[in-house]
């Protein structure tokens, strides 16, 4: 995915909402909505930036399936005479999940047998455009977005399990903040002319977060800084409140 033509994409939605946008003085422009999420975090998968005693450090995360919540903040910038319109909006979402297992060169340990534990604290913010299919109460949408997303780590495996954070190796630990990538397909009902009830999904990708990973190994104990992608689906109902 090219992030400038992305970018670039948004800008002119929004430039085509302000210059060639027809919807009228008595129009609800503007809305606001939250929701609640059941956010699946996939597997975090890195590897170390550089090797150490000649081996290169791979660590992965799995996490469990959270619920998490989200708000947003926008206006329409388009409306065709049929009805379909197109808004950009600002969004801030947040799940918490919880280590089901940390595998480390290949070796599994799972929470579930008391050999890895933690969390993986996941904030994103984006700036998304949407595009809204006008069928009456029934609304449907496809959506485009981009921003970043903080990440937070702090997991524990094998003899450090059960230790407080960072106490003793092996761990991983730290947060970073990469850009994001989220496609939204979902569908509005319309209760009035001011409330509606919305559900969608979305998928979001991370790329490039770091993170630390301290630890023994072949020439004793070592930090590594870990790089890798991962993607976020998310299943969302919530509510907007147009005015």
């Amino acid at each position: 995915m090219n992030i400038r033509k992305s970018v670039l994409t948004l800008s002119v939605i929004s430039a085509i909402g302000v210059y060639s946008g027809t919807a009228t003085a008595e129009d609800k422009l503007w809305y606001a909505g939250i929701s609640i999420n059941s956010a699946d975090l996939d597997d975090v998968n890195t590897s170390s930036t550089a090797p150490v005693a000649g081996v290169t450090r791979t660590i992965d995360l799995i996490g469990d399936s959270d619920e998490g919540f989200g708000i947003k903040f926008g206006r329409t910038v388009f409306q065709s005479s049929n009805g379909n319109k197109i808004d950009v909006e600002v969004s801030y979402s947040n799940s918490e999940h919880s280590a089901e297992n940390i595998r480390f060169l290949g070796n599994d340990f799972l929470a579930s047998e008391g050999r890895s534990e933690g969390s993986f604290d996941v904030d994103t913010t984006l700036i998304r455009a949407t595009y809204q299919f006008n069928l009456g109460a029934i609304k449907p949408y496809l959506g485009f977005g981009i921003g970043q997303t903080s990440f937070d780590v702090d997991g524990r495996y094998g003899g450090s399990v059960g230790t407080a954070a960072g106490s003793q190796p092996p761990f991983a630990n730290g947060d970073d903040d990469a850009t994001a990538i989220q496609y939204r397909l979902g569908a509005e009902y319309s209760i009035n002319d001011q409330f509606g009830l919305f559900l969608e999904y979305t998928a979001t990708d991370v790329d490039d977060i770091r993170f630390s990973r301290t630890g023994g190994g072949p020439g004793g104990l070592a930090t590594t800084t870990q790089e890798g992608d991962f993607d976020i689906d998310s299943v969302n109902f919530g509510v907007n409140f147009r005015f």
